[in-house]
């Protein structure tokens, strides 16, 4: 992440003029022929007319810009670079993509220290562009080598790659390009802290917007009420929580009740686990029997990149340990094997969410543990018992006081610890370290703009309009629903992409067809929505 650090403070106001949906820019840094510029042929797909991987990419990187831009408040252009490049893809993990603010400014504010913001959000606050129209305000990557063989020989993620539809339609083993495009973009628009999560030092020695409302639960103390030794004990603490007012109040509207793996017998206790995005989800119906240790025989037996004997797990839930191989490659030893459901156990202690494996398919519920909690239950076997159980009061991300829980494994994840929400977050959130199969960043993006209403961003309130006309669907709702945004995104692709009228009126007849069809509007708003269609001529 590129730090631009002005000193000299800016004033803090807010502005005061009239409220103006943002506008964010994409700024196409890749050379000719490359990454947004790739002229490979593809079909269109998913609601993306574009007949190239480029102009798929670029479609697909406005459409996400759009959506933001719809749900923000902003008098300042969002400049916002996007190029794609060959980043991190081994054994230790695959990065989709990366982004940050570029620059950042110090704001003085009456009563309050001197804090860091993120670019784009410090020109909102103080009304005008801080750059003066120079540079950008946001510089995202994007993998360029994903699901493809690199120069050297060696395959990232085989069998994967991206998907860039614009309906959330994702298939199976294929990533959603506008769910990471929405999700880098949020990070350069204010989710993530300056400070430094080794050394626990903050930024040039200011507080950062994002930091001031972390909490550590385990010594009941704020971000900046602890030492630097303090907030790197925090990071890997596993117990840190984000205490904005709004992002609390919707944390009940957004969150499901939190369901732990009870294990019973030679070992009780509750766990927390991580999902797949592969197989049935788990319930207490497919997820309940006795626990066996995987075991194929081979050198390293209990990671169970081999098969098993026939029928060694038959009607057991099989725990198997994280290494070597895909997760569902394991899973999918094991349910050969006769195992009903599979446990991970993680090799350091922290939650995962396990990616699919396009080489094989398994079809038992799979859930992960971390390494303490793995280490609990193998030490019991045999005879332990395991089921899903809800525990009363209490919710998925959230803590025991209904504080939002931001990812804090041990060891450190660099690029990811203290950035995001937890993994425990469910439903998956758009901000957790890793994008699952469930999002669908065009419609929902949970308690994102909650976050970006605690730092001080203004969301646009009413309906979407659509050349003046409004179509009485809200722009964003509470709890994230972004049906409004999706609108003008929408309309936008529509207009651009339509030779004449009647294409354009086809284009937004359809998508207003798969709206209602989904239960996104109601009755009365696709008829609204048809005839501000209708009007724009």
């Amino acid at each position: 992440m590129k730090k631009t650090l002005l000193i000299s403070a800016l004033s803090a106001a807010l502005f005061a003029g009239n409220a103006v949906a943002a506008n964010i820019i994409p700024i196409n840094a890749d050379p000719a022929g490359q990454g947004l510029n790739d002229p490979t042929a593809l079909a269109p797909a998913g609601g993306n007319p574009g007949v190239t991987i480029g102009e798929q990419r670029r479609i697909a990187y406005q459409y996400a810009a759009d959506l933001w831009g719809a749900v923000l408040v902003s008098p300042v252009n969002i400049r916002v670079q996007a190029s794609f490049q060959a980043l991190q893809c081994d054994a230790a993990g695959t990065v989709l993509g990366s982004a940050g603010t570029s620059p950042i400014y110090v704001l003085t504010e009456t009563g309050k220290p001197d804090t860091l913001y993120h670019g784009a959000l410090a020109d909102s606050l103080v009304g005008q562009d801080l750059q003066n129209g120079a540079g950008v305000d946001i510089i995202s990557r994007f993998n360029s080598s994903y699901g493809l063989t690199n120069p050297n020989g060696t395959a990232c993620s085989p069998g994967s790659g991206w998907y860039y539809g614009l309906d959330g339609n994702t298939p199976a083993g294929k990533t959603n390009f506008l769910n990471v495009v929405m999700h880098e973009i949020a990070h350069g628009l204010g989710f993530s802290g300056f400070g430094s999560v080794t050394t626990g030092a903050p930024l040039a020695g200011y507080q950062d917007i994002y930091s001031r409302f972390a909490w550590n639960n385990v010594t009941n103390q704020g971000w900046y009420q602890m030492t630097n030794a303090g907030r790197v004990a925090a990071v890997i603490g596993g117990n840190l929580a984000f205490r904005g007012p709004i992002v609390t109040s919707q944390v009940p509207l957004v969150l499901d009740e939190k369901i732990a793996l009870r294990a019973s017998g030679t070992v009780s206790g509750d766990y927390s686990y991580g999902t797949a995005a592969f197989g049935p989800g788990a319930t207490a119906a497919n997820f309940t029997g006795s626990v066996v240790l995987v075991n194929d025989g081979s050198a390293t037996p209990s990671q169970g990149c081999a098969a098993s004997p026939a029928g060694a797990y038959t009607g057991k839930i099989a725990i198997v340990d994280r290494g070597t191989c895909a997760f569902e490659i394991k899973a999918r030893f094991a349910q050969n094997a006769g195992a009903t459901a599979v446990i991970v156990a993680n090799n350091v202690n922290a939650l995962i969410s396990m990616a699919d494996d396009a080489s094989v398919t398994a079809t038992v519920p799979t859930l992960s543990v971390s390494s303490v909690d793995g280490a609990a239950i193998k030490a019991g076997l045999p005879g332990v018992n395991v089921t899903l159980a809800a525990i009363p009061g209490r919710l998925a991300g959230a803590d025991a006081s209904g504080y939002a829980l931001l990812y804090s494994p041990n060891p450190v994840a660099s690029g990811s610890s203290f950035s995001h929400y937890d993994t425990s977050t469910t439903p998956n959130a758009l901000m957790e370290p890793a994008i699952t199969q469930t999002l669908a960043a065009n419609y929902n993006v949970d308690l994102t703009p909650a976050l970006f209403q605690d730092e001080g961003w203004t969301l646009t309130e009413g309906n979407a309009k659509i050349a003046g006309c409004d179509t009485g669907i809200p722009v964003a709702e509470v709890g994230g629903l972004i049906i409004g945004a999706n609108v003008i995104a929408q309309n936008n692709l529509c207009q651009i992409s339509s030779a004449n009228q009647t294409a354009y009126t086809t284009c937004m007849t359809n998508f207003r067809t798969k709206l209602r069809a989904g239960g996104l509007i109601n009755t009365t708003q696709a008829g609204k929505l048809q005839a501000c269609v209708a009007r724009n001529r």
